[in-house]
C-alpha cells in the first residue's frame, strides 16, 4: 500500500507540473517588466556526454552538468559535495556514488561501481574517493544506464570530470582558503602558450587540516587531511587536422582520515550488541556468540570481565555520545599514492572525428583503523604478549588493542578508438571500440589479541596471528564494442539507438587465513583458491526526443528512453561458502522534459523514471566463523522522479530549486542471514524492503543575489540548503539500520572587482551544526557487531582569497 501511494504522489506532482511552470512564468514577467535581457538570462552550459558538444537543455539524457562557474556558484569542492547539488544522488560513506539507489553495494576487491567514475572519459576502476574537484571545465553526471556511449558500462550512471584544456593566452591564478580547524586549502593554475602549436596548463590543490574529532585516549585530534595533488596538461596541434593532449595527474596524501567513527551498542552478553536497539556503550566483551575467549580455554581467565564498558575500580568507561569525541587505542592512518596518465589524438576528417585514448591508472592505498572503536586499556589481569602488526608485538601489556590494516595497489591499463561522425545528411552516429586490463593486489588483515593468544597456544609463527584475507591476484580483462545512431525522423523528431557489446573475464587467487585455521585437519597455510568466470552480454536503447512549440516557452524538449542497463558479476573472497555472484541489469523506461522560458530566465527539467532492477549486487556478512564478507543476488523495483528548477527573475537574483523522489522495493530472495542476529540465524524475508541508500525524497534549494557596491565592485550573497529523508543502511531494513532525515544549509558573502581579477569570499558550511548520520555499518562477531556511523563533517567557516592574473 505504501508504494501504491507513493506512486499516485509521483504521478500527482508530475501531473501538476504544466500548470506550476506557467504560474511561474507569470508571475516572473509580472516582476521583471523591463529588465535588460542580457543581464538577466541563465547562462548556457555546454555538455560532450553524447560525446558531441551540445547544450544541456538540448541533450535528451536526464543529466545535471556543473561549468566552472557553477562550480565555484555552489561550492562544490569534493566529492561528497555532489550530493547536494544533483537529484536523487547519493555519496556514500564507502566512497562511492548511488545515483537513483543504484551504486556499489557489493563488498570484494572484484566488486565494482555502478556509477562510472570518469576523468576526460576515461573510466577508473579504483577512483580516488578523496581527491578534490580543481581547475575543472566541466561535472557532468548522467543518471540512468549509460553503455553505448562509454567505453565501460554502468547501471547506474556517470561521473565525468573534465579538466581545463590549455587556452591561447597566458593566465595564473592562485585561491587560499583558511579556515577553522586550522584548515588551509590553495587551488592554482597557470597556462602558458609555449608556442602556436604547444601550449602547456598546470594545475595543483593543497589540504591540510586538523582532524574534526577528538580522541580521548589518546588526546589527537583524528579525521584531518594532509594531502596534495598536481596536474599538468599539455595541448599538440600537429597539424590542421590533428591534435594531441598528454595529460598526468598525481595524488598523494597522509592523513589520520576516517570514514566512519564511533561505536553505536547497547551492550549485550551474548552477541557483544543488542541486535534491536542501539546506544552508547561498548561491546560486552563477554559476549559468547563468536568470542574467541572459548577457545582460550583455562587462560582466559587472565581477561577482566566486560573490560571495554567498565575499569579496574568497577567505573564506568566512557563511550562520548559527541560524535566527535571517540575512545580508542588506536589513531586512523589513511595513505594514497595515485597516478593517472593519459594520451589522447583527435583526427578531423570531412565526415567526422576519430579519437584515440590511452590511458594508465596507477593506485597504492594503505590504511589501519582501531578494529574494536574502543579503548581495552586493562584488560588483562596480568601482563601478556601478543602480536599487534606485521611488525611490532607487543610485550608486557595489559591493553587490549585490535587494529585492521588494509593494503591494496592497482594498475589499470585503458584503449578507446571512437569515430563521431558531422553528416550534413538526417543521420549521424558514434562507433566506439574499448579494452580494459585491470590487475590489483589487496590484502585485509584483522590483528585481535584473542587470535594472537592462540596462536601462541598453538606454536604458530608470527604471520598466522591474525585473520588475513589476501587477495594477491585479481586480474580484469574487458573489451566492447558500442555505439549510437541519430535520425532526424522529422525537423522536430529524432530517434536515438544504442547497442552495446561487452565481454569481461575475471580471475583471482585469493587466501583466508586465521589461528582458527589451523584448528581444521589437514589444512594448508600455503594453499590459494584460484577462482575464474567470465561474462558476456549485448545491451542497448532506443530512443525518442522531440523539439516542441510551445507558447509559454522559449525552447521545450520532450524525451523518452528504454535502455538496458548491465555491470558484470564477481568473485567473493576467500572463505566464503558462495564463490562468484550474478551479474545485475536494469530495465530502465524514462520520460522527460527541459524547458526553457522566458529569454532564458527560467528553465524547468523533469524526469520520471521505472527501473525493473534484476540480480542486484548487495555484500553482507556471513554466519559462523568470523562473518566472512560475501556479495549475493536479489531482485528489486525501483521508480521516482526529479525535478530541476533554475530562476532569474530579475537581474542578478537567481534561484536554484531540486526535487528528488525515489521509491525502491525489493521483489527477490536473499540467502544471506542478518550478521548482527548470530549464528543460529536464517536468511530472514526481504520482500518488500527498500533497497540501502535509497531515501524515498530529497530537495535542494539555493538562492543568489549580485549587486554593485562602491566603484567596480560587486558584493554576492549565496545560501543553499539541502534536506534528505532518512533510508536503510541495509537490506535487512531492520530498526537499528534505520537512518534518520538530516540537512545541511550553507551561506558565503565575497566580494570582488567587475573584471573578476581578484575575489574574497566568506563562507559557512553546516551553519546548524548538525551531525548528521549518512551510514551505518554492521562491524562482524570478531567484534561484537557494533553499529559504526559515519557522520557528515561539522560546521566550517573561513575565508577564500582568490587573484587571477593576465
Amino acid at each position: 500500500m505504501t508504494t501504491y501511494i507513493k506512486k499516485i504522489k509521483i504521478i500527482g506532482t508530475v501531473m501538476a507540473i504544466p500548470f506550476a511552470l506557467s504560474s511561474i512564468a507569470q508571475a516572473i514577467a509580472a516582476e521583471s517588466n523591463g529588465a535588460q535581457k542580457e543581464q538577466t538570462e541563465i547562462e548556457v552550459i555546454t555538455v560532450t556526454s553524447e560525446k558531441r558538444v551540445s547544450t544541456l537543455q538540448e541533450t535528451p539524457i536526464a543529466i545535471s552538468a556543473f561549468n566552472a562557474n557553477e562550480l565555484a556558484r555552489q561550492d562544490i569542492e569534493e566529492p561528497n559535495d555532489i550530493q547536494f547539488a544533483i537529484p536523487n544522488a547519493m555519496f556514500t560513506d564507502r566512497g562511492t556514488y548511488n545515483i537513483r539507489g543504484v551504486g556499489n553495494n557489493a563488498i570484494g576487491a572484484s566488486a565494482e561501481s555502478g556509477t562510472g567514475v570518469h576523468v576526460n572519459g576515461i573510466y577508473l576502476t579504483a577512483p580516488s574517493a578523496s581527491n578534490e574537484f580543481y581547475d575543472l571545465q566541466t561535472i557532468e553526471v548522467l543518471r540512468g544506464p549509460q553503455g553505448t556511449l562509454y567505453g565501460r558500462n554502468t547501471t547506474a550512471g556517470v561521473v565525468n570530470m573534465i579538466t581545463q584544456r590549455p587556452t591561447e593566452d597566458f593566465e595564473a591564478s592562485i585561491n587560499v582558503e583558511v579556515g577553522n580547524y586550522n584548515s588551509l586549502r590553495t587551488v592554482g593554475m597557470v597556462n602558458i602558450p609555449i608556442s602556436d602549436n604547444i601550449k602547456q596548463r598546470f594545475a595543483f590543490n593543497t589540504v591540510k587540516r586538523d582532524g574534526f574529532t577528538e580522541n580521548i585516549a589518546t588526546g589527537n585530534d583524528i579525521d584531518g587531511r594532509d594531502q596534495f595533488s598536481v596536474r599538468s596538461t599539455t595541448a599538440f596541434q600537429l597539424s590542421d587536422a590533428l591534435d594531441a593532449t598528454l595529460f598526468a595527474q598525481y595524488y598523494k596524501e597522509d592523513s589520520n582520515r576516517s570514514n566512519r567513527r564511533g561505536v553505536r551498542c547497547i551492550s549485550d552478553p551474548i552477541l557483544g550488541c543488542a541486535s534491536d536497539k542501539t546506544g552508547f556503550e561498548f561491546v560486552d566483551s563477554d559476549y559468547l556468540d563468536g568470542n574467541l575467549k572459548a577457545a582460550l580455554g583455562a587462560s582466559a581467565a587472565i581477561v577482566r570481565s566486560d573490560f571495554f564498558n567498565t575499569n579496574p575500580d568497577g567505573s564506568i568507561k566512557i563511550n562520548p555520545n559527541d560524535p566527535h569525541k571517540v575512545n580508542l587505542d588506536n589513531d586512523p592512518i589513511a595513505i594514497a599514492d595515485d597516478l593517472l596518465v593519459s594520451f589522447e589524438l583527435n583526427y578531423v576528417i570531412d565526415s567526422g572525428i576519430f579519437t584515440s585514448v590511452t590511458a594508465y591508472h596507477d593506485r597504492d592505498n594503505a590504511g589501519q583503523r582501531d578494529y574494536d572503536n574502543a579503548n581495552g586499556s586493562n584488560a588483562f589481569l596480568i601482563p601478556v604478549n601478543y602480536v599487534f602488526n606485521d611488525d611490532v608485538v607487543l610485550q608486557g601489556t595489559r591493553n587490549y588493542e585490535a587494529v585492521q590494516v588494509l593494503e591494496a595497489t592497482s594498475k589499470q591499463y585503458s584503449q578507446e578508438f571512437r569515430f563521431v561522425s558531422d553528416l550534413d545528411a538526417n543521420f549521424n552516429y558514434t562507433a566506439g571500440v574499448y579494452w580494459l586490463n585491470y590487475e590489483s593486489d589487496s590484502r585485509v588483515a584483522t590483528f585481535v589479541p584473542y587470535l594472537s593468544l592462540l596462536a601462541s597456544a598453538l606454536r604458530l609463527p608470527n604471520e598466522f596471528h591474525e585473520f588475513d584475507t589476501r587477495t594477491p591476484e585479481l586480474d580484469t580483462s574487458s573489451w566492447a564494442i558500442f555505439g549510437e545512431t541519430y535520425f532526424d525522423l522529422t525537423e522536430k523528431l529524432k530517434l536515438t539507438t544504442g547497442i552495446r557489446y561487452s565481454n569481461e573475464e575475471k580471475s583471482q587467487s585469493t587466501q583466508t587465513v586465521s589461528p582458527l585455521s589451523f584448528l581444521q585437519p589437514g589444512f594448508d597455510p600455503t594453499a590459494f583458491e584460484y577462482l575464474e568466470n567470465d561474462w558476456q552480454e549485448t545491451t542497448g536503447k532506443i530512443g525518442l526526443s522531440y523539439d516542441a512549440d510551445i507558447s509559454f516557452t522559449d525552447d521545450t524538449l520532450f524525451f523518452g528512453t528504454l535502455a538496458r542497463g548491465y555491470k558484470a558479476g564477481g568473485l567473493n573472497p576467500g572463505g566464503a561458502s558462495k564463490k562468484a555472484f550474478d551479474a545485475e541489469y536494469i530495465n530502465s523506461i524514462e520520460f522527460g522534459t527541459k524547458n526553457t522560458m522566458l529569454d532564458r530566465r527560467l528553465q524547468a527539467n523533469v524526469t520520471v523514471f521505472y527501473y525493473d532492477y534484476s540480480d542486484i549486487q548487495l555484500g553482507a556478512l556471513e554466519q559462523g566463523g568470523t562473518g566472512a564478507a560475501i556479495t549475493d543476488n536479489t531482485d528489486a523495483k525501483v521508480s521516482g522522479a526529479e525535478f530541476e528548477f533554475v530562476a532569474m527573475p530579475i537581474a542578478d537574483l537567481m534561484f536554484n530549486l531540486n526535487v528528488a523522489l525515489l521509491d525502491s522495493e525489493i521483489t527477490g530472495t536473499f540467502s544471506t542471514p542478518d550478521g548482527s542476529l548470530g549464528r543460529t540465524a536464517i536468511a530472514p524475508d526481504v520482500k518488500g524492503n527498500s533497497l540501502p541508500y535509497a531515501p524515498e525524497s530529497s530537495i535542494q534549494f539555493g538562492v543568489q543575489y549580485t549587486h554593485g557596491i562602491f566603484n567596480d565592485l560587486e558584493i554576492t550573497y549565496l545560501a543553499q540548503t539541502y534536506w534528505q529523508d532518512d533510508f536503510y543502511a541495509r537490506v535487512y531494513n531492520t530498526s537499528t539500520d534505520n537512518i534518520d532525515s538530516w540537512n545541511q544549509t550553507d551561506f558565503t558573502v565575497s566580494i570582488s572587482d567587475t573584471y573578476k581579477l581578484w575575489e574574497v569570499e566568506a563562507f559557512v558550511k553546516n551553519v546548524s551544526n548538525n551531525d548528521s548520520v549518512t551510514g551505518l555499518s554492521v562491524e562482524n562477531s570478531l567484534t561484537g557487531r557494533f553499529r559504526l556511523p559515519a557522520i557528515l563533517d561539522p560546521i566550517q567557516y573561513g575565508v577564500r582569497f582568490q587573484y587571477r592574473f593576465e
